[in-house]
């Protein structure tokens, strides 16, 4: 074939050829696809040298393969080249060399490009997508050796995987036997699709198992995406969800709670669960908002570490506190709180973040007016079973103790005690310095019987100058009498009142529950009919009822009601004491 013949088959056919002369490297010929190829006219590319199409960092290794192909007489090569255009740009080519001389002798190569720039350029491209998005991909053989790896979704999965390449997945991987699991079920055939945390990242985890012609898998084709951010969004997402949850539940609870203590109580163990709290501590404040009780509390502390029980220091002002590990709420107004709860973390944990604290803040927005609405159930109900002058238990209060009382006695085999105390005098007091003055003479005398009785005794008036004390696990009549006896004393120490000193003395009725006195209002009866025969036989005296009480006195009312109607004669009988009690 003439050089004219193979130059039309070189145009007719889209083959990039060009001539290159091997003594000086110039291009003698090229045909329009090689021309293409190069981003020139063949005007502009006849003439150039080799050395002036290659990048710089592939010309050396150009010239020293044509150097290969003349010494040695190699007639045919093979290497990936990059050409550079007038424009800038690069072309990545696969440049197939034959060493060839025409009819005058020159010795020249024929080059033939093939334009391999996508081919090149897709797995750049595919590595530019994998490596800016939260993907991995991996290709393992059936023995757990990595061929490819592309991506760092986890920098540290990267290095192990990167590694594998070496040795095995099962090594580098080693210490993740989740991971090797999942593995070992793919190849086996399965297609795996799973999420787990990894190196501190949630991954979604593809396993595609591919079979060879033997229908064995050969190899498992893994994609990992990083889902930690959409894991994280869906935790808390079920965290607020949560937290509405229990603000909405403790709200119910508020509304229908008649006992604080429950509420109370709930309210420390859900906060302790949601928080991640070992230690809930709920106190009751007093009008200075010092603690004044423990009203609930939940410990989960280590053995080791519960040894904090007393109330906590910080009371200051209404709010949330945030420490490290520790949050302080306070529940009610905020310039009166009338609860505080300390929630602590364990040590070594996480602080308390603002999404807390303003959980912690609904919290106290809801119990504020539930804490509210017990403090006035607690004053409405203390005024009701407390007398408003002394602050002591009144009847009504008295009574109800007295009844339960009754009932642990007789379940326990024992016995209750009652003192009816009457003050001797106490109307002339009022006489003489008015009624203010006499109640404050009361207000005197209610914390001295409190003293004089034993501890566990309550101390309650009835109206007036009447008081009584209940007295549990009394022994005997003679236990009664001693207590009796010190109230007695109690009574005749003199008692300043407006720069006058006033000395009272007290009639008191004792009365001992029994198989004829187990009801409250007998016993208290009785101890009131005993207290009048005292007084009968003069002030400052102490008298145990009686059967034989009851029918005297009884008769002296008959005898009194006669004389009012006009059946006998003032002279027939002796009157009646005139302090006679009352409701015979």
């Amino acid at each position: 074939m003439t050089r004219g013949e193979s130059s039309d088959l070189f145009e007719v056919l889209d083959i990039a050829v060009v001539e290159t002369v091997v003594r000086d490297h110039r291009i003698r010929c090229a045909n329009g696809a090689a021309c293409a190829i190069l981003g020139r006219s063949e005007a502009e590319v006849v003439g150039l040298t080799w050395e002036d199409v290659t990048v710089p960092e592939d010309r050396e290794r150009w010239a020293a393969q044509a150097r290969i192909r003349f010494t040695t007489g190699q007639p045919r090569g093979r290497m990936a080249v990059r050409l550079w255009r007038p424009d800038g740009t690069v072309v990545h080519a696969m440049c197939t060399t034959v060493l060839l001389a025409d009819s005058d002798g020159e010795q020249y190569f024929l080059s033939c490009l093939q334009d391999m720039s996508e081919e090149i350029a897709a797995p750049n491209w595919l590595r530019l997508v994998v490596e800016n998005t939260p993907v991995s991909m991996f290709l393992v053989d059936r023995n757990g050796r990595v061929l490819m790896s592309e991506g760092t979704v986890n920098p540290e999965s990267a290095v192990r995987l990167s590694e594998a390449r070496e040795t095995s997945i099962f090594q580098s991987f080693a210490d993740h036997p989740r991971g090797i699991s999942i593995l070992k079920r793919a190849l086996k055939g399965e297609r795996v699709y799973e999420i787990f945390e990894m190196f501190g990242r949630y991954l979604d985890m593809h396993f595609v198992p591919i079979s060879g012609a033997d229908g064995k898998v050969s190899f498992i084709a893994a994609v990992a995406t990083d889902i930690t951010e959409r894991q994280q969004a869906m935790a808390e997402l079920q965290l607020r969800s949560a937290e509405q949850a229990l603000v909405a539940d403790l709200g119910q609870r508020a509304l229908e709670a008649q006992d604080p203590n429950v509420l109370w109580e709930w309210t420390a163990t859900a906060l302790t669960s949601h928080l991640g709290a070992d230690l809930v501590q709920v106190y009751e404040l007093d009008e200075s908002g010092d603690c004044v009780g423990l009203l609930a509390r939940e410990d989960r502390r280590a053995p080791s570490a519960a040894t904090r029980v007393g109330p906590v220091e910080d009371t200051g002002g209404a709010g949330v506190t945030v420490g490290t590990g520790r949050l302080v709420i306070h529940v009610g107004q905020p310039d009166k709180p009338l609860a505080l709860i300390e929630i602590r973390r364990p040590v070594g944990t996480k602080p308390f973040t603002e999404q807390d604290v303003q959980l912690t803040d609904s919290v106290a927005a809801v119990l504020g007016p539930a804490a509210i609405r017990f403090r006035m159930e607690n004053e409405i109900r203390y005024q009701a079973l407390h007398d408003g002058l002394t602050g002591l238990p009144n009847r009504t209060a008295l009574l109800d103790h007295l009844e339960r009382a009754l009932r642990r006695a007789y379940h326990d085999d024992r016995r209750v005690g009652m003192l009816f105390i009457d003050l001797d005098g106490f109307k002339a007091v009022n006489d003489t310095f008015g009624h203010q003055a006499g109640d404050e003479l009361l207000q005197t005398i209610a914390p001295r019987l409190k003293h004089a009785v034993r501890p566990g005794d309550l101390v309650g008036r009835l109206s007036g100058d009447e008081f009584a004390v209940l007295c549990e696990d009394v022994g005997s009549i003679v236990d009664l009498e001693a207590i009796a006896d010190r109230v007695l004393t109690a009574l005749k120490s003199p008692s300043r009142l407006r720069e006058h000193s006033i000395a009272l003395t007290g009639s008191v009725g004792l009365a001992l529950s029994g198989l004829d006195l187990h009801k409250s209002e007998d016993l208290l009866n009785a101890a009131d009919i005993a207290m009048y025969v005292a007084k009968q036989t003069g002030p400052g005296r102490r008298m145990s009822y009686n059967k034989t009480m009851h029918s005297r006195l009884a008769k002296q009312v008959i005898y009194a009601d006669d004389v009012h109607r006009g059946g006998l004669s003032g002279d027939d009988q002796p009157g009646p004491d005139p302090a006679s009690p009352r409701g015979l």
